[in-house]
């Protein structure tokens, strides 16, 4: 059997009913979208806890123990988390910028921009997601762990970074007009 509807069946299961190539509709996309973000977040937040603890000069063996830290004490330097938060945003962002361009908002029709362009404006994008991040992590910092604050930051400038991607940076070619 190749995958065909059986004739004598008269309808099609739900995975042959879908068209492969119509893009995902945009509440598919969020959803993919927020998937993609909740690795990232993960890559985020370690990349953030290995840059503080690298500038601080924390072996890496104490890993566990800095989680652990970051997650249930207030900023003892912020501008250190400052710039681990920086740092992180720059690996998180290219990590959800390759999975987003291969599963979020891959396309059939090509999209607008190359992809050297896409990234550029993908980091522009995201850099309003960080302003939004980095606002909040300051707004917390003297009443909460900086890991929450940077955990909170993250959840508020999801919304900036799809609306934007979805707008600009993964613009689609025009379809092709059937006649």
């Amino acid at each position: 059997m190749t995958g065909s509807p059986r004739p004598d069946s008269g309808s099609a299961s739900a995975s042959e009913a879908l068209d492969r190539s119509a893009p995902p509709t945009g509440l598919v996309r969020y959803g993919k979208f927020l998937l993609v973000g909740l690795t990232g977040v993960v890559v985020n937040l370690v990349a953030f806890v290995l840059t503080v603890d690298a500038i601080s000069g924390t072996p890496l063996s104490n890993f566990y123990s800095s989680v652990l830290h970051f997650a249930s004490k207030t900023a003892a330097n912020p501008l250190l988390y400052f710039v681990g938060s920086a740092v992180a945003f720059v690996v998180a962002t290219l990590w959800n910028f390759a999975l987003n361009s291969v599963w979020t908002f891959k396309t059939e029709v090509g999209h607008k921009h190359s992809p050297t362009g896409r990234l550029g404006l993908y980091f522009g994008v995201s850099l309003g997601s960080l302003a939004v991040n980095e606002v909040v992590l300051f707004a917390t910092e003297a009443v909460l762990p900086p890991l929450i604050g940077q955990g909170i930051g993250i959840v508020a400038g999801s919304a900036v970074g799809f609306l934007g991607n979805n707008r600009y940076t993964f613009a689609e070619r025009k379809r092709p007009s059937v006649e």
